[in-house]
């Protein structure tokens, strides 16, 4: 890694930035590998002319930004009308606008850099977080730890951390939910371009009966 990683735009970040692909779009199609990819991906959705682009993401549960859709700002309506659907059905979701002057994160270059409407999800994984005690493929899949059951009792935690954990179910349910309320929220929204998905279980389903259910 460089000393100091230098977006296309300037912005100076640390060296081991290099690697983070949410710190390197629009990428460049001559830049270093993390921002080929980049690049790759912006020219792919320019190419398919995408009308909503979703990336998902984990993040430690003691980051603020956390439970939450990041999106840009032609993709806020889309984004508040999707919430609402997914709190109705019992998922708590938070919406972030993308920073304008924060740059390389996907929620701001896609939108800037073709007409697709970009949104990020963030779901609380305990397996990333900088509190957590030992980590296993255990801890991964049921997302116990006694430590974060510590911090949250102490208020550190941007998110709710009983006893039980944030299980890998739990978070996919999560993001297959929010996937789901944005892709129907956008097919009501724009009807000439709808969008049909059948056979995906519920965010409940999935919660109650487990991933290997429907593997």
């Amino acid at each position: 890694d460089p000393d100091i990683y230098v977006h296309p735009s300037g912005q100076k970040l640390s060296g081991s930035e290099t690697r983070n692909l949410n710190r390197a779009y629009p990428g460049r199609a001559d830049g270093p590998l993390t921002e080929q990819v980049a690049y790759a991906i912006v020219q792919l959705i320019r190419a398919e002319k995408a009308d909503l682009s979703i990336d998902l993401h984990e993040a430690s549960p003691e980051y603020p930004v956390i439970n939450a859709m990041v999106a840009h700002e032609r993709a806020m309506d889309l984004t508040a009308t999707a919430a609402i659907g997914l709190q109705l059905d019992g998922v708590e979701i938070g919406i972030e606008p993308s920073p304008r002057t924060l740059r390389g994160l996907s929620h701001r270059e896609w939108g800037d850099a073709t007409g697709t409407l970009a949104v990020l999800a963030e779901s609380a994984n305990p397996a990333q977080g900088r509190l957590r005690g030992r980590t296993n493929a255990a801890l991964v899949v049921s997302g116990e730890d006694r430590m974060y059951v510590q911090a949250a009792r102490l208020g550190r935690l941007f998110v709710p951390f009983e006893g039980q954990g944030i299980a890998l179910s739990v978070r996919v349910a999560r993001h297959t939910a929010t996937v789901m309320e944005l892709v129907r929220t956008l097919s009501e929204t724009l009807p000439e371009r709808s969008v049909v998905v059948e056979g995906v279980p519920a965010y409940a389903d999935i919660v109650a009966n487990g991933l290997g259910a429907y593997l």
